[in-house]
């Protein structure tokens, strides 16, 4: 039988215990690596879920749990047909919008060492195969907003610099979908690029020279690394040969763009970094 002294003292106990928890420092997402938050998204347990309310592909937000930590992940599901792609050369490539596209630009990105797409993992939700993205930590605001408001970077050219980065990168997966509301700005002024399920269709040219203004050395450097293997490894299930072919194909064309604007322009005016 349950005293009142024991009562109390329980009381207390669990008092205490909340104090604790409440006073216990938050966790620091910042240091998780990517295998890391991989690893949560893929074991979570999934604690609540809603629409996030934008976005053609409905995309879902829900909260995972492990251990008592919680954090967020967005999720797409999608995998339908698009209307054929028709390059300004007159080629037509099929299209898809297609969750496993995302998987697949994080892979690429982690491959030439960019590390500006979120983390992303394979996981079944409501019983279908979909892509788990790490809900980015610290955004400040999108792109869509910064221009709205009109708020100047600290950084100017580092900006840029991103933003000259993420449109390379954008020909070679060919992501036909870049809006300025998946430009994710955190409050460090580093952007985070989100939403890649229409891209990688199988056109092997550059959908628009206009967008390849600039570019780093390493990331030129890395590009000219890739290999059909290399790709495959990294890719997994998650591009289709001819997706692979394609992404080999846009590499190489890039590549000799930037090598005959330099010739153009001298390097200095082309490469950073």
């Amino acid at each position: 039988m349950l005293t009142r002294r024991m009562h109390i003292k329980t009381m207390g106990a669990m008092f205490a215990a909340s104090r604790l928890s409440a006073l216990a420092p938050e966790t620091d997402f910042g240091a998780y690596s990517d295998a890391e938050k991989e690893k949560f998204m893929v074991s979570g347990k999934i604690i609540s879920a809603t629409d996030i309310g934008h976005g053609v592909t409905h995309p879902v937000k829900v909260q995972l749990e492990v251990g008592g930590v919680t954090h967020a992940a967005a999720i797409q599901m999608i995998d339908k047909e698009l209307p054929d792609f028709f390059a300004t050369d007159g080629t037509r490539a099929t299209s898809r919008d297609c969750w496993r596209f995302n998987i697949a630009a994080y892979k690429l990105d982690r491959l030439l060492g960019l590390k500006m797409v979120t983390v992303e993992v394979q996981r079944a939700y409501q019983g279908k195969p979909a892509a788990f993205s790490w809900w980015v930590d610290d955004v400040m605001f999108e792109e869509a907003d910064r221009v709205k408001k009109d708020v100047t970077p600290p950084d100017q050219e580092s900006f840029d610099r991103q933003r000259c980065l993420c449109r390379v990168f954008d020909e070679l997966i060919i992501n036909i979908d870049r809006n300025l509301a998946n430009l994710l700005i955190t409050k460090s002024w580093k952007l985070a690029l989100i939403d890649h399920s229409r891209a990688f269709n199988t056109y092997p040219g550059i959908r628009n020279t206009e967008n390849l203004t600039r570019c780093s050395r390493s990331l030129l450097e890395s590009m000219k690394g890739l290999t059909a293997a290399s790709v495959a490894k990294a890719e997994g299930p998650y591009l289709t040969s001819p997706e692979r072919a394609a992404v080999l194909g846009r590499r190489d064309r890039i590549v000799e763009f930037f090598q005959n604007r330099i010739k153009e322009k001298g390097e200095e005016n082309v490469l950073f970094g």
